[in-house]
C-alpha cells in the first residue's frame, strides 16, 4: 500500500507542530518519552524533516534512536562532540565520514573493513556525541524503512 504525498505532508505538519513545542522524540515506543508514531508521524515524514535540516537523528537518549529538533540540536551540540571520549575506531570512522561527505553504511563498512558489530558500536558513539547524523534517504527498503546517508554537520 503506497502512502500518498498528502498523507506524508499531513504527518509532516503534525511532526513540525510537535517539534515546535518539544525538542526530543524517540523513534520507537517508550514509557518515558513520546515516539514518532505516538505523535502521528511516520518514517517518510520524519525523513522529509531530516532531509530539510529541521530534525536531526541521534542516539542521545539511552542509546536509542532519538530525533532532535533543529533548536534543541544546536542548543545541546556545544556540550557534546567530545571527540576525546571516542574509541580509536570511532575516531577513524568520524574522519572517514567527515572527509567522504554523506556516505552510506555499505561504503563505510567496505572502505574501513568493519564488521557489523564494530560498525554499530562506533556509529553509536558518534551519534551519542552528535558528531554525525543522518542527512538524507539512500536506498528505500519499504514504506517504513530505508537506508540513510550519514554526514557531519
Amino acid at each position: 500500500m503506497d502512502i500518498s504525498m498528502g498523507q506524508v505532508d499531513e504527518k509532516k505538519l503534525l511532526l513540525q507542530s510537535y517539534f515546535s513545542r518539544n525538542g526530543v522524540l524517540l523513534c520507537n515506543n517508550n514509557k518515558e518519552l513520546p515516539s514518532l508514531f505516538d505523535v502521528g508521524g511516520d518514517w517518510n515524514s520524519i525523513i522529509a524533516l531530516i532531509e530539510q535540516g529541521e530534525v536531526f537523528y541521534s542516539k542521545i537518549y539511552k542509546s536509542r534512536v532519538t530525533y532532535l529538533s533543529h533548536d534543541f540540536y544546536y542548543l545541546v551540540k556545544p556540550y557534546k562532540q567530545r571527540a576525546d571520549k571516542l574509541s580509536s575506531g570511532s575516531k577513524e570512522l568520524f574522519e572517514f565520514i567527515n572527509t567522504a561527505g554523506p556516505v552510506n553504511t555499505k561504503e563505510i563498512k567496505n572502505r574501513l573493513m568493519l564488521s557489523a558489530k564494530l560498525f554499530s558500536s562506533c556509529m553509536d558513539e558518534l551519534f551519542k556525541e552528535l558528531l554525525v547524523t543522518a542527512v538524507q534517504r539512500d536506498e528505500t527498503m519499504n514504506q517504513n524503512w530505508s537506508y540513510l546517508l550519514m554526514g557531519h554537520l
